[in-house]
């Protein structure tokens, strides 16, 4: 009986190659690693596989002939159950790197890619990692989700159901504690916890994106006063939209918060994204001036993502740049991530800026970026966005793990 008629075992594996020595090749390793192997030589017989059987892995070839492995991608990542994908080509790396990258985002969460020559082990490494379950996430993008109006957000400001978590930022050098970003939650009673995606939108269309801003910053100063008797030089950051940067009166308004906590300037990192900049560069500038004047720092926030981040860096008064999670996240793997990250602590040094990576999920990701001069990390490696009744205990211990080794911070100390 042919082997694509045969009952499908949990681990069998669908080859997609329109090369027959090729698909012998990989039917041979899955052999010996006791999989049920499916050849396919075109994008028609892989389809036809696929709405018949379920396979735990697919390795695709990216050229196929008329009907590319970028359109098998779309097809597989349609699938109720997604398969591990291994794309297996001799296109130059950037390609295979880029067709990964559109798999990770089109739901294959765990795809890899394999040059031709196809090395052995490599494929077997790949082959022996089961998928894994991306439905979860899946479902919960398509789940229609609730309908919350300007008017929920209203009724849950004045509840004081938003409020702020603070994520801790330190040195990477050493691994001392040197500040947060204050992050804006909402926890609703009727839609439980708020995405800022949905939310932060509906706090501009209902126009309380300055008093929303100013809670931040009551926040982030409370937190401050708590951290700075042990933490000298502790600064909070908090997110500016570019409606806070056309108000003329914001930067007295901010000032005179401070002042009325006895808080310096010193200790607040103002944080605008490339987009809020360029919205009105004129107004941009004339506020951010007065705010860095006045002492406030100010940090290019998701550096890179934009399409005119070198221009706005030229032309406004940045003491830090923050180098986007996107390029941070996979960037020990993805040779073309680890270029853009190493350019842009290159830039931030250039231009005498603190280099602040977000987003790192792993010491190795921790130790690397130490390694080529990033200044400040923030992440899950280090905690996640903390309560400010809990930010108080956590850098405690912190610091407390810290002075006795109990960390595995980067060996060599800051110069």
């Amino acid at each position: 009986m042919p082997d694509s008629m045969m009952a499908q075992p949990k681990q069998s594996v669908l080859i997609v190659d329109d090369d027959p020595v090729q698909g012998q090749l990989i039917r041979n390793v899955c052999n010996r690693i006791g999989y049920t192997a499916v050849f396919a030589a075109s994008y028609e017989s892989a389809a036809a596989a696929l709405t018949t059987h379920r396979f735990s892995h697919v390795t695709i070839d990216l050229a196929l002939g008329e009907r590319d492995g970028i359109e098998l991608i779309r097809l597989i990542t349609s699938l109720p159950e997604i398969p591990r994908v291994i794309v297996i080509s001799g296109c130059e790396q950037r390609i295979l790197n880029a067709a990964v990258r559109l798999a990770h985002a089109a739901g294959a969460c765990d795809a890899v890619s394999i040059p031709k020559p196809i090395e052995l082990s490599a494929l077997r490494q790949a082959l022996m990692v089961l998928p894994c379950d991306c439905r979860g996430a899946r479902s919960a993008k398509q789940r229609k989700p609730d309908v919350i109006t300007t008017d929920d957000l209203r009724a849950g400001f004045a509840n004081g159901e938003i409020f702020a978590m603070f994520q801790p930022k330190i040195l990477l050098s050493t691994g001392r504690l040197v500040g947060c970003e204050a992050l804006a939650r909402w926890d609703s009673p009727k839609f439980g916890m708020v995405s800022p995606d949905r939310f932060i939108p509906l706090v501009e269309q209902a126009g309380l994106i300055k008093p929303v801003t100013l809670l931040m910053l009551r926040e982030a100063i409370a937190l401050i006063q708590d951290l700075l008797p042990t933490v000298p030089d502790f600064s909070a950051a908090v997110n500016f939209s570019a409606t806070l940067l056309a108000d003329p009166t914001i930067p007295e308004d901010v000032e005179s918060i401070l002042v009325e906590n006895s808080v310096s300037g010193r200790s607040m990192m103002i944080e605008i994204t490339e987009t809020t900049a360029m919205s009105d560069v004129a107004k941009a500038m004339d506020t951010l001036l007065r705010l860095r004047i006045k002492g406030f720092g100010i940090s290019m926030d998701d550096f890179g993502t934009g399409y005119s981040s070198m221009s706005v860096l030229a032309q406004m008064p940045f003491c830090e740049l923050k180098i986007d999670r996107t390029f941070i996240k996979d960037c020990l793997v993805d040779q073309d991530l680890w270029k853009v990250v190493t350019s842009a602590v290159a830039i931030a040094r250039a231009y005498n800026m603190k280099a602040v990576a977000e987003g790192i999920e792993d010491l190795e990701t921790l130790w690397a970026l130490e390694a080529i001069g990033c200044h400040i990390g923030q992440g899950y490696a280090i905690s996640k966005a903390l309560p400010r009744s809990e930010f108080k205990q956590w850098s405690a211990s912190w610091e407390r793990r810290l002075r006795e080794g109990l960390l595995q911070m980067p060996k060599r100390k800051q110069a």
